[in-house]
């Protein structure tokens, strides 16, 4: 009788090799399942980065939806077609075969205005258009392990809306007041002092905005066709407008009877009339007399009113008794009343001033805070104020209409000095003022201060 073990032994005989059909097999297919993930995540980054070129282009060309010009369309386009071929996609490439398919539209998502490229869209449709839709040219990704299942390659494309923001309501009224700059189209002017014997080719001038750097007023750094880039050159100058983080001396009266002065705050009508309704106009705090947006025509005020405009911002410092201002829960002073060091005495006593990042405690050196004897609010040394071109100003001290262009969010650095014709000393401080605006919506009252959004 055969030895049962030698049975079973001779009965593996035909199975000698499974072992290595079977490892090579699972080698092949971990090979395959590997170079899988390796093609889907090339994929994934090529498809994150073409989203991101097109969020970026989106937004950039929102940010001209914001431009009181009939080239409105024409600059997002320009925008968005600029940014996007900036962006890189699928590892460093940026040359796109086709040109992105850019359209716009009134509302978010409504069926009865779809979205329209810029050679489809009537004059009132651009006029009234607030969001962009941008989708990047269709891109072939190639693929290798991926072949069986994908193809050679995979037609990859990205798309993302952007809009104007919903205008804010809380603590962020617009002041009856202009902040005047040159026209961001002109080649000559400059924010010059029109008692200069060179005006209008100063050499300096105390409107010239202060900047960070060793040169105060050389051209500022920004982003290219951004919100502070009139000219799309990617600079901004403080000597002919208002650049972020920069500081700037806006009167708020001609001195001497000069005007119009680069920079001097101008008074609007739009709060009502007289020095009264600009006094109460810029030391309330929750109503919103002054219905003016970016595209608006206003008449102006008679007179300087340089004392009114002096008394109502105060308040913000914890100034009370002039012009009959006193504390109330809906004229409250700032939470931060700090203002540096101060020279001169009486009338013709001037601070210092502190920065908008010392005011957040981001900035050094450090600024320790100065509370007010009265109950405060913060951010209500921030001012939200029309902006108007110079070459618009025809008589500072009589009614004329002047057409908004924006809006811009200032800064005040110290209070209005009694002296020397009440120099207001504020810091640009440009698209941040939307986070300190907020939105409620049981309040009715707007700003109508907005900044492009990315919706989706």
């Amino acid at each position: 009788m055969r030895p049962q073990n030698i049975t079973r032994v001779s009965g593996r005989k035909g199975e000698r090799g499974n072992v290595l059909a079977y490892t090579v097999m699972s080698a092949f297919f971990l090979f395959l399942a590997v170079g899988l993930g390796v093609d889907l995540s090339h994929l994934y980054l090529a498809k994150t980065e073409l989203q991101n070129a097109a969020d970026a282009a989106a937004l950039a060309g929102a940010s001209a939806l914001k431009d009181a010009v009939p080239e409105r369309i024409l600059n997002a386009d320009t925008r968005a077609t600029q940014i996007l071929n900036a962006n890189k996609y699928n590892f460093n490439n940026r040359t796109f075969t086709a040109a992105p398919l850019i359209e716009y539209s009134k509302n978010l998502a409504d069926t009865a205005n779809p979205y329209k490229t810029s050679a489809t869209m009537s004059p009132t449709e651009k006029a009234q258009a607030r969001f962009v839709r941008v989708t990047t040219p269709r891109v072939p990704i190639n693929t290798f392990f991926a072949i069986p299942i994908l193809g050679f390659s995979t037609g990859l494309t990205a798309t993302a809306t952007a809009g104007l923001s919903v205008p804010g309501n809380v603590n962020g009224c617009p002041a009856p007041l202009s902040a005047v700059a040159c026209n961001p189209t002109s080649t000559t002017c400059n924010l010059c002092d029109p008692s200069d014997p060179l005006y209008p080719n100063c050499t300096s001038s105390k409107y010239w905005g202060v900047c960070p750097g060793a040169n105060p007023n050389a051209p500022q750094p920004t982003q290219v066709n951004g919100p502070d880039d009139p000219d799309g050159n990617g600079f901004c100058d403080p000597k002919k407008e208002f650049c972020k983080g920069c500081t700037y001396n806006i009167r708020a009266g001609a001195q001497g009877g000069q005007g119009p002065a680069p920079g001097t705050f101008l008074a609007l009508s739009c709060a009502g009339v007289g020095a009264n309704a600009v006094r109460e106009a810029l030391a309330g705090l929750n109503d919103c007399p002054c219905q003016v947006d970016g595209n608006d025509t206003v008449e102006t005020q008679t007179g300087e009113l340089s004392g009114a405009i002096r008394q109502g911002l105060n308040v913000r410092f914890d100034q009370y008794g002039a012009g009959g201002l006193q504390y109330s829960t809906q004229i409250p002073p700032d939470t931060n009343i700090a203002q540096g060091s101060s020279s001169g005495q009486g009338n013709n006593q001037v601070w210092e001033g502190i920065s908008w990042g010392q005011y957040q405690g981001t900035a050094t050196p450090p600024v320790t805070a100065v509370p007010p004897t009265h109950p405060g609010v913060q951010n209500r040394r921030v001012l939200v104020i029309p902006l108007v071109n110079m070459d618009s100003i025809i008589d500072e001290g009589g009614h004329q209409m002047v057409t908004t262009r924006g809006m811009g969010g200032f800064f005040m650095r110290a209070q209005v000095s009694d002296g020397n014709g009440g120099d207001v000393q504020v810091e640009y401080i440009s698209g941040d003022v939307i986070g300190v605006i907020g939105f409620d919506p049981n309040d009715t009252s707007v700003t109508n201060v907005v900044t492009p959004v990315l919706y989706r």
